[in-house]
């Protein structure tokens, strides 16, 4: 039986602890949930949200395309909350945020969860961020699966505790996170589910208490190693990144493994200018864009022990602060150049001696910079202030004609659809006729040469119409998707004119990259994650239906001697970020870095061979859940397939990828649409009026249309 909760919360009206200043009491918020209906609580799809006997229900007959969240009025720093959940069906996923910010105008959520649902009770998770914080199974014996469970959420400085049932759950000490925030609940994406927040409950500046939970024991029960912890780089905010950080981390020289914020980051030769102002008068006129600022401060000893919190005022109009090297705050949706920006120092971070504060400031209209009132930029060490409204270092970055640039090479052939077109919910699933794209470098590109992986998924789903079109590009990398000039249009006069091929919808991305970004430096991983987070955000608007594709390990065939042991390491990296990110985001992975090592697949040490090919044709059927359904067709040493209308299929998948190649890939691009229209090889030699090249490839659409149409009669008689 729980404690009746009107006698604990009268135990947390008692004076505080000595972690708050003298005077600071425990304090019910009596506003935050009045129990009848939703006032001091929004969401940007309310459709998800009502208020019944006394709890705030999330709820959806359909699948739920995406986390919703519904958010309460108002701030918290240190906290307790009490409410009972209930989810339906228990094998569903929601959460609690607090100390959470909204990352973008849909409302999605960056900062801590408090995670409901089977598996994931009482785990802390950092939504949008760093991810799994503590992961333990401490409530597993405590939950009551489908009925309400009281949840039990005390977080005092870096602290944070948790309970369900009475049942500690989480102690941690976390000095990388955030003190302050909102407080939100959620309904997770995915299949049609009900979650209830009954009797919310919430207490400012509380005693370090929970229902069932001394302050001793719950001390005691922090890791002993967070007593003393070290300060270390944060990761910038992951997915979904809010619009303007998308494009500035693509192309801002600054942000590129975040250069520029790094302590030791020579800024000698840039400008300086008086802050606050805007970089608009101290000689960057007419400048729109990112401009980057930097300072450095000495501490002694004692000041670099001080509780410190970094106070720069307004700054017009978005920014990211760092110190040291560690982010410690920032606004990165427009709209904030009158709020006042306070960012707390964690402990530790500062040192005695020289100290780097940078500011990255983007501007997208007005005059921009840091802005606010000279009393307002200063770092305050205790009860002492160090001014900042003084010299600074600054420097631009992209400006906006740079950062609006068109999108990247590997998605300008795609169409933008309607609706959005929602993850898988349960795995690889082709429930409707499909459109599915191949996206990556070599290996993807050469799938087409031998037509395996087509016939293997046509034959696995002859009730659906596939549409398969093979866009990967042998050079592409997630650093870079070279393309002819001109490629999707002119640019200048005379350079030639539009492309005039129809762009295509895609249903699924499979995105097959990740092998020539291995053949770089080994500390490039870093930037190949962020990269690759940044492919998958771009890919999101046009599908969140994406296969994660694995690069194959390297060979040495000719045995030359390479050093496989180091390629391979680096290539194993890569591949475990892609894991981890696609198990961010619920999309099926295709993990033939691990289904192909040691086979002897490759041509010359990175290439696919054609049994290669086959062997990875193969591993989709077996990963993505359909090679039952091609369990009878097998390869013979030619490398043809049977039975033999496997074979004709194989054939007919060949035959349309030959007209796609030259519809997507001609080989003379220039004399197509570039600059070399005048050339007698654009024209015919009989009639110099007629240019044949553009008649052919325009016939090709139609053509394709009956490839596909007997790919699928093909496909069905397999069946």
């Amino acid at each position: 039986m729980f404690f009746a909760f009107g006698l604990f919360a009268a135990l947390l009206l008692q004076v505080g602890t000595a972690e708050f200043k003298k005077g600071d009491k425990p304090q019910p918020d009596a506003t935050f949930f009045n129990g009848k209906d939703p006032t001091g609580w929004s969401a940007s799809e309310m459709k998800y949200w009502s208020v019944k006997d006394g709890a705030i229900v999330g709820y959806s007959a359909v699948n739920v395309p995406g986390n919703k969240f519904i958010w309460a009025d108002g701030e918290v720093e240190d906290f307790y909350l009490a409410v009972e959940v209930k989810l339906t069906p228990d094998n569903r996923n929601a959460g609690i945020q607090f100390r959470s910010k909204k990352a973008n105008a849909s409302g999605q959520a960056v900062g801590y969860q408090a995670d409901v649902g089977a598996g994931v009770w009482g785990k802390l998770y950092h939504e949008h961020g760093r991810g799994k914080l503590d992961w333990n199974d401490n409530a597993a014996e405590a939950v009551k699966p489908g009925d309400w469970n009281r949840y039990e959420i005390l977080a005092v400085g870096h602290k944070i505790w948790t309970a369900i049932n009475g049942k500690l759950c989480v102690a941690i000490e976390d000095p990388k996170g955030e003190l302050s925030g909102k407080i939100s609940f959620q309904i997770h994406g995915g299949p049609a589910q009900t979650v209830l927040y009954r009797n919310p409950t919430l207490i400012h500046n509380p005693k370090i208490a929970l229902e069932k939970q001394t302050e001793a024991q719950l001390l005691a029960a922090l890791p002993k190693k967070a007593e003393a912890p070290k300060p270390a780089p944060q990761k910038p905010i992951s997915t979904p990144l809010p619009h303007w950080t998308r494009l500035i981390m693509a192309v801002d020289p600054g942000s590129q493994g975040e250069a520029w914020a790094k302590p030791a980051f020579d800024h000698g030769k840039w400008k300086t200018m008086e802050v606050p102002g805007h970089f608009e008068n101290a000689g960057l006129p007419g400048y729109d864009g990112v401009v980057w600022f930097r300072k450095i401060i000495e501490l002694s000893a004692e000041q670099a022990k001080s509780k410190a919190i970094l106070n720069l005022g307004q700054i017009d109009d978005m920014d990211v602060t760092w110190v040291n090297g560690t982010r410690v705050g920032g606004y990165e949706n427009p709209g904030h150049h009158y709020t006042v920006r306070k960012y707390p120092v964690p402990a530790g971070l500062l040192k005695t001696g020289k100290n780097a504060i940078a500011v990255r400031v983007m501007d997208h209209g007005d005059p921009g910079g840091i802005a606010g009132k000279p009393e307002q930029l200063a770092l305050q060490l205790g009860k002492e202030r160090v001014s900042l409204a003084n010299l600074w270092h600054f420097a631009p970055g992209a400006n906006l004609d740079v950062l609006n640039l068109p999108a990247p090479a590997l998605l300008r052939p795609f169409t933008k659809p309607s609706a959005s077109v929602s993850a898988f919910a349960k795995g690889f699933a082709l429930k409707d006729d499909a459109t599915i794209v191949i996206l990556g470098g070599s290996n993807a590109a050469e799938t087409q040469r031998f037509g395996y992986l087509e016939t293997l998924l046509a034959a696995a789903h002859p009730e659906r119409r596939l549409i398969l079109r093979n866009m990967a590009w042998p050079a592409d990398t997630v650093f870079n998707q070279q393309r002819p000039r001109n490629f999707f249009a002119a640019t200048k006069p005379g350079y030639g004119e539009k492309d005039r091929r129809i762009k295509t919808a895609v249903d699924v991305a499979v995105l097959w990259l990740g092998q020539a970004e291995a053949l770089g430096q080994p500390d490039q991983v870093e930037q190949f994650t962020q990269a690759y987070e940044q492919t998958l955000e771009q890919l999101a608007p046009y599908t969140g239906r994406i296969v994660v594709v694995t690069p194959v390990p390297f060979e040495d065939p000719l045995g030359l001697g390479f050093d496989l042991d180091a390629r391979n390491s680096t290539l194993g990296k890569h591949a475990a970020t892609m894991r981890r990110l696609a198990r961010k985001r619920d999309l099926p992975v295709v993990d033939l870095f691990r289904a192909l090592n040691g086979k002897k697949v490759t041509s010359d040490g990175q290439r696919l061979s054609s049994r290669g090919h086959w062997l990875a044709a193969q591993a989709f059927a077996d990963q993505l859940g359909y090679a039952e359904s091609v369990a009878k067709i097998s390869d013979t040493r030619a490398g043809t397939l049977q039975p033999t209308t496997a074979e004709q299929l194989r054939q007919a998948v060949r035959a349309k990828d030959v007209l796609w190649r030259q519809f997507w890939f001609p080989t003379n691009w220039a004399f197509l649409y570039g600059n070399r229209q005048t050339q007698p090889s654009s024209h015919s030699h009989k009639n110099r009026a007629f240019r044949w090249f553009p008649k052919e490839i325009d016939s090709i659409p139609s053509l394709l249309v009956g490839k596909d149409e007997e790919i699928w009669k093909r496909g069905r008689r397999l069946n």
